[in-house]
């Protein structure tokens, strides 16, 4: 396959991500949007259906299946992995760069924590010093652990690209999630203007998919959870599967803007799955590659970093606002977010409900496949394009 169809196949894949919802929405508003439909930030919750006791008792048992895969992975037909610890680890102390992004992190997270009203500028901007100083605390915990390896110390300039490609990963979500009546809304964004908070959202985001790639190898420093899933079944799908599945996530992406209380979720779901099917068809690498080999670590692994890393950041979202009970009463964060999601809203973690969590684990993998579209359409000679890129 030439490079130009190559190109041409993922941005046609990627634009799809865009264009179904929006063609979705389309038909739901029988061609005429709503005056202030694509006001950003959204302040405030779209009336949605309420609670469904059958719809949430049967998310909840797809969830615990899933959580089922990762505490008991034998009853999936995995087997255990014999570990030979024969690597000496260099003892080396925590980076420079860990010490400052602690101390990013800790000043932000306090500013926000405490509710504190100046420096305004600060405070309003301290979702980016918070985000990256997480980065580069796990980066700097993945150093020590490996020795020596990180992404800051081997491959700087892939996490700055990483950062890059993530403020328009991110980005996607946003505008889908106008065809979803807005799941989740920034109800103090009006403390910037619209076009400052376009901006911010662009430049906070571009920490977002460098903590799943931190998060990822972080796990693989941990010899049990990186061989936990290496030995499983093996699954091998025909072209004609393929296109199956490729066709279906297609379709559903359409379908959530025209069924938007219904198929929401979808907007999690299919855009990994699209862009793993693709990138696969092309000849690229992804982490749903190796489970031809009964390998799924890489898919499972990279699901997870979401799953924790969402609720780290579930968790500092909501310590940044006052709370009377459930109800967010005052915040100076803009990006500080609610959501409205119909059926399952019941249950909060922090502002997310539980169920919700669950919508991480796709994000995570997308972050990955995302990545990889991104760098293949660039050029970038990216070393996540193997299931461990430092060699851990």
């Amino acid at each position: 396959m030439t490079i130009s169809r190559k190109i041409l196949y993922l941005l046609l894949a990627m634009a799809a991500l865009l264009f179904l919802p929006w063609l979705g929405g389309y038909f739901f508003y029988n061609g005429e949007f709503p005056a202030d439909f694509y006001a950003y930030p959204p302040l405030k919750p779209i009336s949605k259906p309420g609670f469904n006791l059958p719809i949430f008792a049967f998310v909840a048992i797809v969830c615990l299946g899933i959580t089922a895969i990762y505490i008991m992975p034998k009853w999936f037909g995995f087997k255990k992995t014999i570990i030979e610890n024969t690597r000496n680890i260099p003892r080396v102390k925590l980076p420079i760069w860990f010490w400052f992004g602690l101390i990013c992190w800790a000043i932000s997270l306090t500013f926000l924590a405490l509710h504190l009203k100046q420096p305004a500028w600060f405070i309003h901007w301290s979702d980016v010093p918070l985000f990256w100083g997480a980065v580069l605390v796990l980066d700097g915990i993945v150093y020590k652990r490996t020795g020596g390896k990180s992404l800051v110390a081997i491959i700087p300039q892939e996490l700055i690209g990483i950062g890059i490609a993530s403020m328009t990963g991110w980005m996607i979500f946003e505008f889908m999630n106008f065809f979803v009546d807005d799941n989740w809304y920034y109800p103090w964004g009006n403390i910037l203007d619209r076009e400052e908070f376009l901006l911010y959202a662009f430049i906070i985001s571009s920490g977002l998919l460098p903590l799943a790639f931190e998060w990822y190898l972080l796990f693989l420093t941990f010899p049990k959870l990186a061989n936990r899933f290496r030995n499983g079944v093996k699954i091998v799908l025909s072209n004609g599967l393929k296109n199956g599945i490729l066709i279906i996530s297609l379709a559903s992406m359409f379908a959530a803007g025209l069924f938007p209380n219904y198929l929401f979720f979808v907007l999690w779901v299919s855009p990994p799955v699209v862009l793993g099917i693709v990138l696969n068809k092309i000849g690229i690498w992804t982490p749903f590659d190796p489970i031809a080999k009964g390998n799924w670590a890489p898919v499972l692994l990279s699901a997870l970093t979401y799953l924790v890393a969402g609720f780290t950041l579930e968790g500092q979202n909501y310590l940044s606002a006052i709370h009377d009970g459930q109800t967010a009463l005052f915040t100076n964060d803009p990006a500080y977010w609610q959501y409205s999601i119909p059926f399952v809203n019941v249950a909060h973690i922090f502002e997310m409900p539980v169920l919700g969590y669950f919508g991480y684990l796709p994000f995570g993998v997308y972050c990955w496949v995302w990545w990889i579209a991104c760098a293949t359409l660039l050029n970038i000679p990216a070393k996540f394009l193997k299931e461990n890129p430092l060699d851990i």
